[in-house]
């Protein structure tokens, strides 16, 4: 049997790029849909048609969706800057997307939300209310659809690395909390995995990678890669609950960030397991380009 074609929103995007692969790597045509299509360029190759257009913009959208028959977006604001907010890309480019796809009769739709989604969304984290927002819409749109919520990205881990990088890594609250990062080529794999299974319609799954780990686990794992000895100093809880406030009325999306990470500094952000990449090899990885870039 034929495998549909799959439009890939958020094609040139961490999570996006890998999503190429895996479907190429299965058999699937991919329509990639992307902005500039240059940040294309290492999987550019693996696309059947690539359609250039702005999903904040219905105006360039009008044939976004073509001969496709499947929808993946990952579509989502991945940065500080003021000029967009969550609600222009994680709702509205998504809902634009939506529109599009019940005109032109996708038949199956899977969307990339974030772990604990409903419960970040009571706490106003406007981001997950955005992604959760339009969860609810696609729920209801009569079209086939599957959920991925997945813990912190590999990328979002880089972080930890990056502070000890610099010598003292800031651990929020004790520590405790359980994360299973997961790497974008795990979640890409699931997700593939879900567009060619019949029985992930109609559901919305939980994806963390092969390893839980507390947060002071992540951080010693960041240390021990870079050959260094664990310096740690812990934010102290109260900091969290007042520093939203102050930092929203200078950038409301750090603010978020922040509400978010107080909350999975005492929730965790521990799904089930899934993958075979391991935080301490992507640590490891980041050292020895550390260590290469140093010795030139």
């Amino acid at each position: 049997m034929a495998r549909p074609k799959v439009l890939v929103a958020g094609a040139t995007g961490y999570l996006g790029k890998y999503v190429i692969r895996a479907l190429h790597r299965e058999g699937y045509a991919v329509r990639a849909l992307a902005r500039d299509p240059e940040r294309l360029a290492d999987t550019r190759q693996l696309c059947t048609d690539i359609v250039v257009a702005e999903a904040t913009d219905p105006k360039t959208l009008n044939d976004v969706i073509g001969d496709s028959k499947v929808l993946f977006s990952s579509l989502g604001k991945h940065d500080f800057k003021r000029n967009t907010t969550a609600w222009d890309i994680d709702y509205q480019a998504n809902m634009n997307l939506l529109e599009r796809a019940k005109a032109a009769g996708i038949e199956h739709i899977v969307f990339v939300s974030v772990l604990n989604g409903p419960r970040l969304k009571e706490l106003g984290v406007a981001s997950a209310k955005a992604r959760e927002g339009v969860v609810e819409a696609i729920q209801a749109s009569g079209i086939a659809w599957t959920i991925l919520r997945p813990s912190g990205f590999f990328n979002d881990m880089a972080d930890f690395f990056n502070m000890a990088a610099r010598g003292t890594a800031w651990i929020v609250g004790d520590g405790s909390a359980r994360l299973t990062p997961v790497h974008g080529a795990d979640l890409a794999d699931f997700a593939v995995q879900c567009i060619g299974d019949p029985a992930a319609r109609g559901r919305a799954f939980d994806v963390g990678g092969p390893d839980s780990l507390t947060y002071r686990a992540i951080v010693e794992l960041a240390f021990h890669a870079l050959g260094k000895p664990v310096r740690t100093r812990r934010v102290p809880d109260f900091l969290l609950r007042f520093t939203p406030r102050l930092v929203g009325l200078f950038n409301p999306f750090v603010a978020d960030l922040i509400r978010a990470v107080a909350f999975m500094s005492k929730e965790g952000a521990e799904a089930p397991c899934f993958g075979t990449h391991h935080l301490a090899d992507f640590y490891a990885e980041l050292a020895a380009k550390q260590r290469g870039s140093g010795s030139r």
